[in-house]
């Protein structure tokens, strides 16, 4: 795991994220996140390019989709299993 410990909202993100299997994008992820735990300090996109910062998460911008799709990273894995 890394240095950097992560708070329960991002390990629920990163939840959210690897439920969706890469074919959620921001929209549909900020939805999901919201509607479970309420809605977060920042914009979901902030939070989620804070986790691609910290190799957690994948940005794939090659497919349509508000924000990006996203997916976790093998790094996540342990935070969420």
């Amino acid at each position: 795991m890394s240095d950097n410990p992560l708070s329960e909202r991002q390990i629920k993100l990163l939840a959210v994220v690897a439920e969706g299997g890469g074919d959620w994008d921001a929209r549909r992820i900020d939805l999901t996140v919201d509607a479970r735990y309420g809605p977060g300090e920042g914009t979901v996109l902030r939070e989620l390019e804070a986790l691609q910062r910290l190799g957690l998460v994948v940005r794939d911008d090659s497919r349509s989709g508000v924000g990006g799709r996203w997916k976790v990273t093998a790094t996540a894995r342990p935070y969420i299993q």
